[in-house]
């Protein structure tokens, strides 16, 4: 895959630098959807003098040439999907992270009846489906469950008269 982000850039006109060919073959070594800052540190490593702006602009370029799509959930969290095939992404409203779906019948169906339809040709498909992550869900049970032992504690304190001044409102909530 790397050869073919590298191969994208050529086509495009654009001078192969050693640093954009670390961009591309981190990207195409990895199973993540990883932000700039991610893409960034990694490449680091390896080239200690790469910018930020250098990652960024072969990550823009590559996004803008169709090469890889970008994800994006707000202006804190997007992130980069290094394959552009057609898949589904599952995005945690909690966490943030993103995790591929792959569902080869539907988005290639999609794909399909948008060109019969409308005589668009897509090159990519990404579905972003938003919800939760099932480490988030279990981690969401627990705080209401913390709360509601919380508000259950505040309430059975009320009751008793502890802590309350003589004639002082009780807290009901």
């Amino acid at each position: 895959m790397a050869a073919r982000l590298v191969e994208t850039l050529q086509r495009a006109g654009l001078r192969v630098t050693s640093q954009r060919v670390a961009v591309c073959e981190f990207l195409a070594g990895t199973k993540s959807h990883p932000t700039t800052s991610q893409v960034f540190e990694a490449v680091r490593k390896l080239h200690p003098e790469i910018s930020q702006a250098t990652v960024y602009n072969t990550l823009n370029t590559l996004r803008d040439l169709g090469a890889i799509v970008e994800i994006s959930a707000g202006t804190e969290h997007t992130r980069y999907e290094p394959d552009p095939s057609p898949h589904i992404n599952l995005f945690c409203l909690r966490c943030h992270q993103v995790s591929d779906l792959q569902d080869n019948a539907s988005p290639d169906v999609l794909m399909d009846n948008i060109f019969q339809n409308t005589g668009f040709r897509a090159t990519s498909l990404q579905v972003q489906v938003s919800g939760f992550c099932p480490e988030c869900q279990q981690a969401k049970r627990v705080e209401i469950g913390r709360k509601l032992q919380a508000r259950a504690a505040k309430q059975s304190g009320g009751a008793s008269g502890t802590g309350a001044e003589p004639g002082a409102p009780r807290d009901l909530s």
